[in-house]
């Protein structure tokens, strides 16, 4: 009976041991999300009172500068710049003295062309009187 006893607690033995012997099982893998997807680049250029501040400077510059000098402005809030510049002077039909510009304004890989005419108003000031804006071009290297 002694035997009976000691085999059964040998057994015993044998079988926590083995289960000490095991590797507990692994956690359940954790997974990840997928990052989000990067921001949409802009599809067009749309002008904040920041921008036009800017380019309104230059363009008051540009009243003073000869032709083919292009004028340049910057925001580095909205990363858009630009340039402006004569292509000829003129009058219109009210003997004003006018003048034919060309602009263009970037952003990223975008650009957006115009031109237009700009007459000096009586308080010296340049006003547009004409504009066209020409569809939006995207530069890819």
């Amino acid at each position: 009976m002694m035997m009976k006893r000691s085999l059964g607690l040998m057994c015993l033995m044998l079988m926590v041991a083995g289960c000490q012997t095991k590797p507990p099982p692994a956690p359940p893998a954790v997974v990840e999300p997928p990052p989000p997807p990067p921001p949409a680049k802009p599809t067009s250029i749309i002008m904040e009172d920041s921008d036009l501040a800017g380019f309104q400077g230059a363009l008051r510059e540009m009243g003073t500068k000869p032709i083919d000098v292009p004028v340049g402005w910057a925001n580095p809030t909205t990363g858009k710049r630009g340039a402006i510049k004569v292509l000829r002077d003129g009058y219109d039909g009210q003997n004003r003295p006018c003048r034919e510009f060309h602009s263009v304004v970037i952003l990223e890989d975008m650009y957006q062309h115009a031109t237009g005419f700009l007459c000096r108003q009586p308080d010296g000031a340049w006003e547009v009187v004409q504009a066209r804006d020409y569809p939006l071009y995207r530069h890819t290297p």
